[in-house]
């Protein structure tokens, strides 16, 4: 049996460097070949030469040397010449440089393409590591479960803490839809109404004599007009902002509930302001049209020689778009506003289901990472938890169930659910996300962890800063972007948990944005992606420990202070093992020691 492999290999052997030979065979006679052209087309070519110069009769190359070869008036005009074609060259080069630099903002292009989990999943070797990691994720809840069997007679799971935070449902969708009506009426229909009633307050150029007061009268009241909608527009995104929190802070909702109020809350203003910042300048521009200000041919060649991100390259035939596009924007996986994206031909309804699944398991696998490992060690707080050594010990026993989460909340939110909603509204651009696990920077980390927000924060943020500060001050409009993230995350989680505790705006703001000025943003080097990875574990685990802490200490220890200022003071520096009273969570929903 040996000999018999060893000759199928040496078969094998000889055949791979007979195919080898084979090739280097062609490619010497190939080589021949071409010598061999070369050389003939050469000698042809230089007898074709000697012909022409013997019937021509050429001077010799001596003569030709010692013969000048323009005279010094035709050298100055030649020079004059070359000066002109030089100087218009330079101009020329400058304008392309003006060009290159007025459209260094590139835009935003929507195309067909899926995510990249989508494409990795359908290799083979990367569909094994997820089945792995699933069978890890199963082991550790047998083994937690196994462990409460034996040691207790009883699994020590259940869904308390679910009931809980659901148990308002109904009222969160009601307030849900008041969102959607009032962005649905308020921003559409009001923008609607300024785009084409400003139409009227246009002084039309063909229609008026030049030194009549008329024109001079619109324009002043066009200028009213605008300047009162842009008010009313700021005022609007005021009291979106405050009825919603106003509401959920007096009904007491529990935290999922607040979560997703204020989610869909900072949503839809995200959304209002895309397409209001995206139509405004066209609805302008279709005013500057229809007064005959300027002309469709001059418009039609600013788009072609300037960058697109003034027009979008298209020259707007109305001053709103259509309801019904708006619509499709306010549930579409994106907050780039478009007036058409690309879609796929059907819906893949397994697809949707499949994705749906995944993204309820990974939130119950979430929830159950949340309820072993961290209501165990805080839910009876006491002042020992503020000693140096609980604390460091509470952080790295955090850094595992904070990685886990971090990565349900990306695999359930940033791939299921936004590819099972971008399936069944058939949104072909699925780059919901980019490789964010290889970066290097924590500037490469920012702008691949979520595409969907980063576009939004480069576009009507950084872009917009960067226009009305300059190129100076570009350092301060990146800064914009991150501060101004940075803030609607601590917005978001603090009316969650209900207490201002901003340790993910230090790490946000301050710390990561020191890091992203200290560390190289173009390398290679692996160390500095093993230090992002060990900086988001490090993070993650301090932030559930700190919030923990915070959350439990004040359901187990009284005020500190009162009135207003106990949401902005921590009332777990101050509690004390004497100051520890009963937690204030109803009976009903949690008890014995299941206590939030």
């Amino acid at each position: 049996m040996a000999a018999t492999e060893r000759r199928g290999h040496e078969r094998s052997a000889s055949a791979e460097f007979n195919r080898v030979d084979r090739a280097v065979q062609i490619q010497n006679a190939t080589e021949r070949l071409r010598s061999e052209m070369l050389n003939y087309v050469t000698n042809r070519f230089e007898e074709f030469t000697s012909e022409i110069k013997k019937a021509a009769k050429m001077p010799l190359i001596n003569e030709i040397v010692q013969q000048p070869v323009v005279l010094p008036s035709e050298l100055a005009s030649i020079s004059k010449v070359t000066n002109e074609k030089i100087s218009q060259t330079i101009a020329s080069q400058q304008s392309i440089d003006i060009k290159r630099s007025s459209s260094a903002f590139p835009t935003k292009s929507f195309r067909m393409r899926s995510s990249i989990l989508t494409e990795l999943l359908e290799v083979s070797h990367i569909r094994s590591i997820r089945q792995i990691f699933i069978s890890i994720l199963v082991l550790l809840v047998l083994q937690v479960a196994m462990t409460d069997l034996f040691e207790t007679g009883s699994v020590d799971f259940r869904f308390d803490v679910i009931r809980w935070n659901f148990s308002n449902l109904s009222t969160c969708l009601r307030l849900w839809f008041i969102l959607f009506t009032l962005t649905c009426t308020v921003v559409y229909y009001c923008f609607h109404f300024w785009a084409y009633k400003r139409l009227s307050l246009i002084p039309i150029v063909s229609s008026l004599s030049p030194d009549t007061e008329a024109p001079k009268k619109k324009t002043t009241s066009l200028m009213i007009f605008d300047g009162f909608w842009l008010t009313a527009y700021c005022l609007y995104i005021g009291v979106f902002l405050y009825f919603p929190v106003h509401f959920i802070l007096e009904e007491n909702y529990p935290i999922v509930t607040r979560m997703i109020v204020l989610v869909e809350q900072v949503r839809f203003l995200m959304k209002s302001h895309a397409f209001v910042r995206e139509n405004a300048p066209n609805a302008i521009l279709y005013g500057k049209i229809y007064s005959q200000q300027i002309k469709v041919e001059d418009v039609e060649d600013k788009v072609n020689d300037s960058p697109k991100e003034e027009t979008n390259g298209i020259i707007p035939h109305t001053p709103c778009p259509e309801f019904s596009k708006f619509l499709y924007f306010l549930f579409a996986p994106t907050l780039i506003y478009r007036d058409s994206y690309p879609r796929t031909s059907s819906v893949r309804w397994n697809f949707v289901i499949s994705h749906l699944i995944q993204f309820a398991a990974t939130n119950l696998f979430a929830y159950y990472l949340f309820y072993r490992f961290c209501l165990p060690v805080f839910r009876h707080f006491n002042s020992e938890h503020v000693t140096v050594k609980i604390f460091v010990l509470s952080i790295l026993n955090c850094t595992l169930p904070g990685a886990l989460l971090l990565f349900c909340a990306f695999y359930g939110f940033l791939h299921c659910w936004l590819n099972a909603f971008a399936e069944m509204l058939r949104f072909a651009d699925r780059q919901f996300y980019s490789d964010w696990w290889t970066a290097t920077s924590w500037s490469s980390y920012y702008r691949t962890w979520n595409i969907v927000v980063h576009d939004w924060l480069y576009t009507y943020v950084y872009r917009d800063c960067h226009k009305l500060l300059g190129v100076k001050y570009r350092l301060v409009s990146m800064y914009a972007v991150i501060f101004l993230s940075a803030c609607v995350h601590e917005y978001i989680i603090s009316l969650t948990f209900g207490y201002f505790y901003p340790i993910l705006f230090v790490q946000f703001a301050v710390l990561g944005f020191i890091s992203m000025l200290i560390l190289p943003q173009r390398t290679q080097n692996y160390a500095f992606n093993v230090f992002i990875w060990a900086s988001l574990f490090v993070g993650l685990g301090m932030q559930m420990c700190l919030y923990s802490i915070e959350w439990y200490a004040r359901q187990n220890c009284p005020r500190y202070v009162n009135g207003p200022l106990d949401y902005f003071v921590p009332r777990s520096l101050f509690c004390r093992d004497s100051d520890v009273i009963k937690s204030s969570i109803p009976n009903n929903i949690l008890h014995n020691h299941h206590d939030l």
